[in-house]
Formats: C-alpha cells, sequence, structure tokens
C-alpha cells in the first residue's frame, strides 16, 4: 500500500518507489540525463504558460497577471507544471545524494552572504538557530567540501 508523503524525505522516498523509467534505481549517467533533462523541459513549460499569461497582462502588473491567471484557467496548468519540475528535482537530488534540508541551508547561506554585502542588509541576522546550522558551521562544511 502506498502511503501519500508528509515530509520532504517521504516524497523523495515515494518517487524513489514510484518511479518507472528506463534507468530508474540505476544512478548512472544515463539516469542523471534522463532526469536533468527532464527538469529542463518541465521547467520550460512552466515558463511557456508564464509566457501566455504575460503575453496578455504584460510585464509590470501583477493584479492583471492574477486576474488574467484565474480567469483564463491557467493556475491549475501552473500548478501542475511545477509539480513536474518538483517531481524531477526531487529525484535529481535523491540520485545526486543531495539532502534537501542540506540544499536549504546551503541556499540560506550563499543568499545571506550575498545579501549581506549590500549597506542596506549589513545588520541582517542569520537566520537558523541549530548551532549546527550556524553561519560559521555551514560555511566551514562549504568551504571544506570546495576544498576537497
Amino acid at each position: 500500500m502506498i502511503i501519500a508523503p508528509q515530509t520532504a524525505e517521504q516524497y523523495m522516498q515515494f518517487l524513489k518507489d514510484t518511479s518507472w523509467y528506463k534507468h530508474a534505481g540505476h544512478n548512472d549517467s544515463g539516469e542523471i540525463a534522463y532526469l536533468a533533462l527532464g527538469l529542463a523541459g518541465e521547467t520550460g513549460e512552466f515558463v511557456d504558460q508564464v509566457k501566455k499569461i504575460v503575453r496578455v497582462s504584460g510585464f509590470n502588473n501583477y493584479n492583471e497577471f492574477r486576474r488574467i491567471l484565474a480567469e483564463s484557467g491557467r493556475e491549475e496548468l501552473l500548478v501542475e507544471e511545477l509539480g513536474d519540475v518538483l517531481w524531477y528535482m526531487t529525484r535529481l537530488m535523491d540520485v545526486l545524494n543531495i539532502d534537501i534540508q542540506e540544499l536549504m541551508v546551503r541556499n540560506t547561506y550563499k543568499l545571506y552572504a550575498r545579501l549581506r554585502e549590500k549597506p542596506e542588509f549589513k545588520d541582517l541576522e542569520w537566520p537558523f538557530t541549530d548551532p549546527f546550522i550556524s553561519y560559521e558551521n555551514v560555511k566551514e562544511r562549504i568551504d571544506h567540501v570546495c576544498i576537497d
């Protein structure tokens, strides 16, 4: 019996257990290529839906974009395409052995470091309180990986 995933880890396991493409579970270059191409394709499909709305709403009016999105019935299409993007991204993280929480922390570190360079964000506080994910600890982990 398949149980609906409740956490990111359960979602990742669910995808792993239910993947049926040719290279599924091989963890080889064929699987990585298939997933990367799928991610690019699904991202393109999402972008294409956005383009169709922007073509009518224009680039600068968020409220008009939302109105046309609702009236056109494309909102569900956007959600479906983002779901497909999430599927491919999650499978790639699994095949490449990338932990989603570590990825979120590292991405936060990258964005935080970039923002801290701007004068208006120089006093920005590090968003995590857990000592394992302190700014210094994450920097050390990233530096260690980059050096090795």
